[in-house]
Order: C-alpha cells, then structure tokens, then sequence
C-alpha cells in the first residue's frame, strides 16, 4: 500500500467537487475526495455547524477540535462563502464553471430560490453533474417534509423491523439514514460521470434519503409485496433465523446455522458436553423448526451452553470446521484489529494541532491499481481561501480582503 500522499494518479483525480453538503452529504464528499477527486468544503463564513459536533480533541481549539468534522472532511479543501449574498452567489457561479460536480443538501427549491440551481449553473457548464441529497427527493407530496436521520431510518422501513418483537422499534448505532444517502449519491454521481464521458453532457442526481434507506431492507418489502406478510422485529437473530448472537462468558458471538451441517455440528457439540438437551431427537433434525413454535426452547438451550464457553473458543472451532462464526467486537477491539492493521485499514497520521497520532480508518476495499489514499487533514476554517479565490479564480489579494470585511467570505 503506498503511503499516505504516494503512488499514481487515483481513478477521480482531475475531477473537481464543490461541497455545499450538510450531514446528508458531507459523507458523499469524503468517498469523492478519498478517490482522488478535488473536493472542495465550502463552509459559511466562521466556519460549518457540523464543526460543533462532538466528540472533540482536548487538546484543540474550536473549531478545529471536532473529531467528526476531522473525521468526514479528510482529503477537502476549504473555503468560506456566504452563498445567500449577491457577491457569494456571484462567485459560486464562477466555481460552478470549472465545476465537475456539485453537492449540495438544502431543501427542495433553496438553490433555485438564489439563481444557483440545476438549471441556472448548467447553462454556463452543460457538463455540469449537480447532486441534491434531500429527505425525500426533489418531487412528491414529502418533498418539504423535514427529516433526520431518525426520521429517515423510519420512514424507509427499516426502524420498524430493527429490535424485539416485544419492544417498540430501534434505531441502528450512528448516522445510519446519513450513510446510506451519502453512498447512493456517491454510485449517482459516479454514473452520471461516466455518462458524460459518451454524452459531454452533466445531469441532476436526485437522491432521497427515503429511498435509500428502503434498498437496504433487503427481503422485508419484497416479502410483503408477494405474501402479505409483515417482517417481525428479530432481536439478537437474523430474519431467517439462522443467524443469531448469543451471550457467552466475556461478551457476544454469533454462530450461523445456514447449512444443515452448520446445525448438526453446533448441536453435536453441545451433546458432547451434556448440554444439548432433546435437541439431539429426530423431529430437530429439520434446521426449519428454528423458525417455528419451539424457537424459544432451542434458543434457552443454546444460550445455556453458549455461557459456558468464550467468544474465541466459539470462533476457533467454528472457524475450524468452516462455518461463519464470529466474535461480537466492542469498538476498542475494533480499533486493536490485528486483520484490520495488517490490511492497512487503520493509518496514523500527526496531528497538525496537537502533533500527536491520531488513528483514522481508511476503506473497505483494496484496488490493484491507486484507489484510496490519504492525503490531507480536514481544513480549517477558511484555510484555502486565498489559495482558491486568488490563485484559481483570479481575485486580487484587495479583493479578497474587501469580501472578508463584508461578510462574504
């Protein structure tokens, strides 16, 4: 793996981004930048809202000590612009023009609202790919509903089969909906590229988180749309219900019985330790009866002996005999992964603020040729201004200095 800022071209390099995402998209910009792509974060003046989300580095100042700003703005470059004003929509005109792409998360009609929508921008750059990540899309009776990622994760469909079937639905870890919209935008984006490549002509990508969000559940409507049937909330199981997580003496482990050898295997096992109960009669022979009426008894039985035993014990001989079984890792685990570390995945980087090591976590996927690499640190605020303003778009240092004095940059 080359090192952080080495090797070749990467498959974006040459393509140019103008960021104007919030939460929805900031994510989107980060996959562009880390393939080579230009991205440029444009901020409000002072700097963007999402430089006050924590956690934050002790040892830094505000607003460059949000490790989730740090976290989705690596590889960017930053400036400041005030796009509401005459001046800053003038310049972000001027930015569209030599534009490859533009990103953006305001709601439906805000860009149209300053003169600076699809429609406005692409007549002076039909190459132009312009993507709207909203809630709900650009079109249809939501389109002005608002929305968090608490909201997008219901409203797709996948809150209500996320948990117990005796609890109220759950939401999943994290920015979840947020996610999901970042990277159907970034396949959006990618396509339309390739596109223009035959075309020479850009397009708007019209990404909802709504639908993104409903791709992911997988069997849930499509088992709906043909039977009739609701998918129940599963817990610590799969919805077929040979995957399932079990307590055992230090934490979790998940043992997947998809085959029938999988099955006999595990309860083998628990028999050879006087722990299988009646599992061993023929009537569970038939791996299928897991989805039936006597679940609970098989599920008491296994967790009973699942107790007896470690995560890595399980794993090992699991493993051992070819079946997926697995350990539940806690985050500081995660973080110490030997198979992660060896990959590459996780890569220290000095700190320009504190000029300690910090851990950052790369990509899941590993290209023959350049594809991800590290190459800088999220910006500060206004940290390219004149690099961009100036030795790109021709202003003049007075320029520049009269914008800042009035708000625009």
């Amino acid at each position: 793996m080359p090192a952080p800022g080495e090797g070749n071209a990467q498959p974006l390099t040459g393509i140019r981004v103008l960021d104007l995402s919030g939460d929805l998209g900031v994510y989107c910009g980060k996959l562009l930048a880390d393939v080579g792509a230009d991205v440029i974060k444009v901020e409000p003046p002072g700097g963007d809202s999402m430089r006050r989300t924590g956690p934050f580095m002790d040892d830094a100042e505000p607003p460059e000590n949000s490790i989730h700003w740090r976290h989705y703005n690596t590889n960017k470059r930053g400036i400041t612009l005030d796009i509401a004003s005459d001046a800053g929509r003038a310049l972000l005109r001027r930015l569209a023009g030599n534009a490859d792409v533009l990103l953006e998360s305001f709601r439906p009609g805000y860009m149209d609202s300053l003169g600076l929508g699809y429609g406005h921008l692409s007549d002076g750059n039909p190459g132009l790919v312009y993507a709207s990540l909203t809630a709900f899309g650009q079109t249809g009776p939501y389109r002005d509903y608002k929305a968090s990622d608490l909201v997008g994760f219901a409203m797709g469909g996948y809150m209500y089969v996320t948990g117990w079937p005796d609890t109220p639905p759950n939401k999943l870890w994290g920015s979840q909906a947020y996610h999901t919209t970042s990277n159907r935008a970034f396949i959006g984006i990618l396509i339309a590229l390739y596109h223009r490549l035959a075309s020479g002509q850009g397009q708007q990508v019209d990404v909802s988180m709504q639908e993104a969000v409903a791709t992911t559940t997988e069997h849930v409507n499509t088992t709906y749309n043909y039977t009739g049937e609701s998918a129940v909330r599963c817990g610590f199981r799969h919805g077929g219900q040979f995957v399932a997580t079990w307590r055992c003496r230090d934490g979790y482990v998940s043992i997947t019985t998809n085959t029938q050898k999988a099955w006999d295997d595990l309860r083998a096992w628990m028999d050879r330790e006087g722990m299988a109960g009646d599992l061993m009669d023929e009537r569970y022979s038939d791996r299928f009866i897991l989805r039936g009426e006597l679940s609970s008894h098989i599920e008491g039985l296994i967790e009973a002996w699942t107790l007896t035993h470690t995560r890595q014990e399980i794993t090992d001989w699991g493993q051992a005999n070819h079946h997926p079984w697995g350990p539940v890792a806690t985050a500081g685990e995660l973080l110490d992964n030997e198979q992660l570390w060896d990959r590459g995945f996780f890569y220290e980087v000095e700190d320009r603020e504190s000029g300690r090591k910090v851990v950052y976590p790369g990509a899941p996927y590993k290209l023959t040729g350049s594809g991800w690499r590290f190459v800088s640190s999220a910006p500060r605020v206004g940290q390219h201004n004149r690099q961009v303003y100036c030795d790109e778009l021709g202003l003049s240092d007075g320029e520049l200095q009269d914008l800042i004095a009035a708000g625009t940059v």
